[in-house]
């Protein structure tokens, strides 16, 4: 599925050099029955997960929308849509300090996450090289806050989030 996910990040940043968009905070690629979005838009954000307990200062997602209705003349069966998030949420120091508090509190399951997981594709040559240099005894949170069965992993004020809804 990561190869999916990668081909569909590059025919993005192909179709975004090609096309003036006409929406800075956001670009979509439509593929048959799949469509991802790589946006920066907290409002758009806030209608995939909650971020009303932990409001970031800014964030970057990628949400990819798998449309199995039947709807599209290339699914011969129709089944259940899949779509995932992969968002990086960014907080000033005291806003992370609490989250980071909170989740140190709360009382959960170990998560046995890799930090390959949060490796995107998309993501910075900055942020990829903190994530790959993050703890080796870490293995992420449970999502306490975020309202879904996401992935978390945290960072210097800011986490990775990762979420499948297959």
């Amino acid at each position: 599925m990561r190869n999916i996910s990668y081909i569909l990040v590059q025919l993005l940043v192909l179709a975004s050099c090609l096309q003036p968009s006409g929406n800075k905070d956001a670009d979509t690629v439509v593929n048959g029955n799949q469509s991802v979005t790589i946006s920066t838009d907290t409002a758009k954000l806030a209608r995939l997960i909650n971020i009303s307990i932990f409001k970031p200062d800014s964030a970057r997602f990628m949400y990819s929308f798998f449309d199995n209705s039947g709807q599209n003349q290339r699914i011969s069966v129709p089944g259940p849509s899949d779509s995932y998030v992969e968002a990086i949420l960014y907080f000033d120091s005291a806003s992370f300090a609490q989250l980071n508090e909170k989740y140190l509190m709360g009382d959960y399951p170990i998560q046995q996450s890799a930090k390959q997981d949060f490796n995107f594709d998309w993501l910075d040559t900055e942020v990829k090289n903190e994530l790959l240099n993050s703890d080796t005894n870490y293995h992420g949170h449970p999502d306490l806050f975020f309202g879904g069965n996401n992935k978390i992993w945290l960072l210097n004020n800011k986490l990775l989030l990762s979420r499948s809804t297959n």
